[in-house]
């Protein structure tokens, strides 16, 4: 009778057994390999940024406003048709005239015209260097911020596993009797903080990861490893030398002049719209009793405007150009000044962290483990010697990942391209 009663429990749940079993059988899809990045690569993918792609197509639409300006306009044709009658008489007819009106106001302002679109064109391609400057300072320091975290990661990696031998030679005291019990909770205690800040710096790593893979087209489901050494600091220009450089090769000068030169062929175009507008038209007609053929000169009479408003108002945005152009001249100044003083700053603190404060942390560590394994100090001094030194290695790797920021922010100012 038991029998009798199982058997049909086992048939009955066979098609999950058999899809269990399937469902682990089958090979797990595997994962996407890592990409490995340099700053390089990252700096031949920034072509696929989507602001650079939209400075492009204005850099287009510049581009074909120089034959936009210089294009001819189109004559005017008019055509009439009608029937007439005589006053006195009987006679109707058919009547028809041709009018061509072919502008040439056109001829004294396509210069000037031609001149205002080609500053525009001067204007995109200096504001799309400008942005290609910024969007590659935006990478640099997301890139940079990905090193840190990685190396933040592999610094709790190996304090989680050195952590874990120390807790294992505490509760081989421990048993032997030649510590307290209470030395292996606080080290096991010592132990959970590490894993957990190791979690946390993983999930910092994840979001750093994914915020530079948007930006230079990785996809979400691919990991991205920053291929960058933080183990030395980067050179420091000169103050002076920074700014010599910086006047020479930053694109916002270059953006402000463009400016400067696009008002003053605004100013020029406005002078130029004083001349009379002249259109000649050539006319054919066919009335009940003539017919007429002739041209015709139409010209503007400026007795009430002669332009002076839009003159002055375009005098007045040169004049405004100029001092803009000025005023980005000493901002850039005081930029480079800025930025040279920080980056000093910086690979001096990292400087500091790295030949001092982590070597003495590393041998402090080092001694107070092996005089703790010889009875002479307790676990707390111990765990307090680790905790300085991974505090030491931490803000090390963080001096060095803000050296390498720092800089890159001197750097693009003063048109370099390293990283």
């Amino acid at each position: 009778m038991r029998r009798s009663r199982l058997r049909p429990l086992w048939w009955r749940s066979a098609p999950i057994f058999w899809f269990l079993l399937l469902f682990f059988a089958l090979p797990a899809r595997a994962a996407p390999p890592c990409l490995d990045v340099t700053w390089p690569d990252v700096v031949r993918r920034v072509a696929a940024h989507p602001r650079l792609a939209a400075g492009r197509s204005e850099v287009d639409a510049a581009r074909s406003g120089v034959g936009v300006a210089g294009a001819v306009p189109n004559p005017t044709l008019e055509v009439s048709a009608g029937r007439g009658a005589a006053q006195a008489g009987v006679d109707v007819s058919a009547e028809w005239g041709l009018a061509l009106d072919v502008p040439l106001g056109w001829i004294a302002q396509r210069g000037a015209r031609k001149g205002a679109a080609r500053a525009e064109l001067d204007v995109a391609l200096a504001e799309q260097a400008v942005l290609t400057r910024d969007v590659l300072l935006r990478l640099r320091t997301l890139f940079w911020n990905l090193a840190y975290e990685q190396d933040k990661v592999r610094t709790f990696d190996e304090l989680e596993t050195q952590t874990a031998a120390l807790a294992q030679s505490v509760r081989s005291r421990v048993d032997k009797g030649e510590s307290r019990p209470v030395e292996a909770i606080r080290v096991e205690i010592e132990l959970e903080k590490v894993a957990g800040e190791r979690q946390a710096a993983q999930a910092s790593l994840a979001a750093r990861q994914a915020e530079l893979g948007v930006w230079i087209g990785v996809p979400a489901d691919q990991g991205l490893r920053a291929v960058a050494d933080l183990a030395d600091v980067p050179p420091v220009t000169d103050r002076d030398a920074a700014l010599t450089q910086a006047r020479k090769a930053h694109p916002s000068l270059a953006l402000a002049a463009a400016r400067t030169r696009l008002t003053q062929a605004e100013a020029d175009a406005e002078r130029g719209a004083r001349v009379p507008q002249v259109s000649a038209t050539g006319f054919a007609a066919s009335e009940l009793d003539r017919r007429a053929f002739g041209v015709a000169l139409t010209m503007d009479l400026p007795l009430w405007n002669w332009n002076t408003d839009r003159i002055a108002r375009a005098d007045a945005r040169v004049a405004a150009a100029r001092q803009q152009a000025d005023a980005a001249t000493a901002e850039l100044d005081v930029a480079v000044i800025e930025a040279q003083s920080s980056c000093q700053t910086a690979v001096e603190t990292a400087r500091r962290f790295r030949e001092q404060i982590v070597p003495r942390s590393e041998l402090a560590a080092a001694t107070m483990e092996k005089t703790f394994r010889l009875g002479e100090v307790s676990l707390l001094e111990v765990i307090d010697a680790r905790r300085t030194l991974l505090d030491a290695r931490r803000l090390s790797t963080s001096a060095l990942a803000q050296a390498r920021i720092e800089c890159g922010r001197l750097q693009s100012l003063i048109g370099e391209a390293t990283p």
